[in-house]
């Protein structure tokens, strides 16, 4: 129990202030309400429980004609106590069905706004092996991030900059704590291939409903985006794979239809859900397969936050970038 109330306690500080102040609030009431403490302790440790809680929560409320819907709907002025009350009432009422989606549902947030720090380092990745991109994803959930080719991106830094596709509805905007982006150049992407152990399919009402649960209520400008990005989806063409990275990307190397260009793996925001035997097994595969070819590994959450660029080939790992207080979102990052 102790680490379970240490979770909404890390969630309320390092998440959810000045984010969320309803998820804020539940959070610090969450922690000394026993009866929603038993509930979420049925949610897999695989799984980082605030999120899922707080997304299961939306998504069936989202389903259902309660006060709790409302809430979601307007979250800018309630009553937060008041508010915490519905929510305990809505999740005695409706156990069974919260204990269903704990144990079919995992947490898989799209947030395209990571492209904005994404996009310059896959630039600065052609730019140096001089051939177009083959991008991987691990964990793509809907496979928005493998579009960022086809977003535009305004960053502010001095002096501001702008980049990515000028035609394109979507904007992202991100500011850059670190040292000035000079140039940007476009990207010539040749493949594009995600991997989940559930894909979520956009034009699947009820999966797009649960994409759109894990956005949390006040930050309206996420959900806007996710809308943009599902329009822009149906333009590119991509290969999504459901199934164990461990046993789908071996294969794809063996093809060797990526020759021709640099592979680079990336995942954000997912190793936090790997035990640490399948980090170890996923820097071994790699390594092993950059003997075939030579792999830009691009993650964060494996040792620390921050967002790491490495370089393996022959089996060797180099150190290329790693990026500072990289804002989970992606409102924000320190380039260097």
């Amino acid at each position: 129990m102790e680490k379970l109330v240490a979770a909404f306690r890390r969630f309320a500080s390092h998440e959810a202030k000045n984010n969320s102040p309803l998820y804020e609030y539940w959070c610090k009431r969450i922690m000394t309400n026993e009866q929603l403490l038993n509930l979420i302790m049925h949610i897999p440790e695989t799984q980082p429980k605030p999120n899922l809680f707080f997304g299961s929560v939306q998504y069936l409320s989202a389903q259902k004609e309660t006060p709790l819907k409302q809430i979601f709907e307007s979250p800018f002025e309630v009553d937060l106590e008041a508010s915490f009350q519905l929510l305990i009432d809505f999740c005695l009422q409706h156990s069974d069905e919260l204990l269903q989606l704990f144990h079919t549902k995992s947490v898989q947030t799209n947030e395209v706004q990571r492209a904005s720090y994404l996009f310059p380092i896959f630039s600065e990745i052609a730019e140096e092996a001089k051939l177009p991109l083959t991008l991987l994803e691990i964990g793509t959930s809907a496979g928005l991030l493998l579009n960022l080719d086809g977003y535009r991106y305004e960053i502010e830094q001095e002096p501001p900059i702008s980049f990515g596709n000028e035609n394109s509805p979507l904007t992202l905007f991100a500011k850059n704590y670190g040292t000035s982006i000079t140039s940007i150049k476009n990207l010539d992407i040749l493949h594009r291939i995600g991997i989940d152990l559930n894909i979520i399919d956009l034009q699947d009402s009820e999966k797009h409903l649960w994409l759109k649960s894990l956005i949390w209520p006040e930050q309206i400008i996420r959900k806007e985006n996710l809308e943009k990005a599902r329009a822009i989806q149906r333009q590119y063409s991509k290969l999504l794979l459901t199934g164990d990275f461990r046993e789908l990307i071996p294969p794809l190397f063996d093809t060797h239809e990526f020759k021709g260009s640099q592979v680079i793996i990336f995942h954000t925001h997912v190793a936090n859900q790997f035990p640490a035997k399948l980090k170890t097994e996923l820097l071994t595969m790699l390594q092993q397969l950059s003997h075939i070819q030579s792999i830009y590994h691009i993650y964060n959450n494996m040792d620390d936050a921050d967002l790491h660029v490495d370089f393996i080939a022959g089996g060797v790992i180099q150190t290329v970038k790693s990026l500072k207080d990289t804002d989970g979102h992606g409102k924000f990052f320190s380039w260097n």
